[in-house]
């Protein structure tokens, strides 16, 4: 009896314990609110007085001090982060804005600030430096560091940090770090990030060009599908001359479908010569790729390679034969109306999937109206397993 009565007390301890946590953790959260509105009400007209005069002037340096040493503190770090971040919001990074960082915020202050539990802390800290534009060569060490962390939160804010340096050596350090590493790192985010890069993109894009052999297959890829993002023909030649000596499928992919992009001829051959690929992800992007060089044998491969065994490689030889005979469509003799009347099932079904997707195939039971002409089916027991076209009629 004694027992049941001590774990019932002891229960209502715990009990106990857990509602005066929970009552003393949100009391302790509204004092802390009020505590940033506070500060923040104090610290909002030394902000817009700085940002209203032309040189600074109208602040004195007893308001920057007293601003330097409100942020580091938890509240106060908070209270100028909304402050801040309604400035970018509103206006935009401005130079007056940056200025006024530099002045009341360093990387110390935040490496000792407090602001999150220490298990978010280093994330938190590479967030707010990037966010701040913050470019010493404190912050560019941390952030190449960072990129070797285990969590993936603090190294994708280390690329955000390196991104907004604007400097291309910086860059190029990281990518090369990330190269020699064996953590993953979203191929996405890398080339997102070589997108938005803010300092000079011809820069950067030029080191990036030649620096290529260095990197690890996936940057090397993120850097082709940048460029393929950005239409960049200038280093055209250097990507032709890496993926005809590259055997890694995503490489060869990611060149192909670069060369469907940026048209260069002297990389016809090579489309061509994927095309035999045993890869059907490689004579996907072929069929696609290849639009770009319109010309007899491009259409007699996408006739051929519209019978491939895979749906992706016939899908894409269809698409892209539709876009090369799209004025031409409505002749009776061109090449789409040629594959609807093979006897390959595969080929013809193919073309008319690709048709019926592009709005310009109405279809019933018995047949197929193609804007102005029509394939009809005379004897239904030809059909068996498949849609069987007899002749066409114009």
């Amino acid at each position: 009896m004694d027992l049941i009565y001590f774990f019932i007390i002891f229960f209502f301890v715990i009990l106990l314990l857990v509602i005066s946590y929970i009552v003393f953790s949100k009391v302790k959260q509204g004092m802390d609110q009020r505590r940033v509105s506070q500060l923040e009400n104090e610290m909002q007209p030394i902000v817009d007085k700085y940002m209203e005069s032309e040189s600074g002037s109208k602040i004195s340096e007893k308001e920057i001090s007293d601003l330097r040493k409100k942020v580091q503190t938890k509240t106060g770090l908070q209270a100028f982060n909304s402050i801040y971040f309604a400035r970018v919001k509103q206006d935009g990074l401005t130079e007056k804005l940056h200025q006024l960082v530099t002045l009341i915020i360093d990387f110390q202050m935040l490496n000792n600030n407090r602001i999150v539990r220490n298990k978010y802390r280093k994330s938190y800290i590479l967030y707010l430096c990037a966010e701040y534009y913050m470019n010493s060569e404190e912050v560019i060490d941390f952030a190449l560091e960072s990129l070797e962390d285990p969590s993936l939160y603090v190294r994708n804010n280390a690329l955000r940090v390196l991104r907004n340096t604007g400097n291309v050596d910086t860059i190029i350090d990281a990518y090369r770090k990330i190269s020699k590493g064996k953590l993953y790192f979203n191929n996405k985010v890398i080339v997102d990030f070589m997108g938005s890069f803010r300092g000079d993109m011809q820069e950067l894009n030029k080191a990036l060009a030649s620096n290529m052999v260095e990197f690890s297959p996936k940057i090397q890829r993120g850097i082709m599908d940048h460029f393929t993002n950005r239409r960049i023909s200038e280093y055209s030649n250097e990507i032709l001359r890496f993926i005809e000596a590259s055997s890694d499928k995503e490489i060869i992919i990611a060149g192909i479908r670069y060369f469907g992009v940026v048209h260069k001829q002297e990389a016809y051959p090579f489309i061509v010569e994927k095309f035999k690929s045993k890869s059907y992800e490689i004579r996907a992007v072929c069929a696609r790729a290849i639009g770009l060089y319109p010309c007899e044998e491009t259409i007699t491969l996408l006739k051929e390679y519209i019978k491939d065994a895979n749906w992706f490689v016939r899908y894409n030889c269809a698409f892209t034969l539709f876009h090369l005979e799209e004025e031409n469509i409505f002749n009776k003799d061109s090449s789409i109306g040629k594959v609807i009347c093979e006897k390959d099932t595969f080929a013809r079904d193919i073309m008319i999937y690709t048709l019926y997707s592009k709005g310009l195939i109405n279809s019933d039971n018995d047949q197929v109206k193609l804007a102005c002409f029509q394939i009809e089916n005379v004897e239904k027991e030809e059909r068996r397993d498949g849609f069987k076209t007899n002749h066409l009629v114009h």
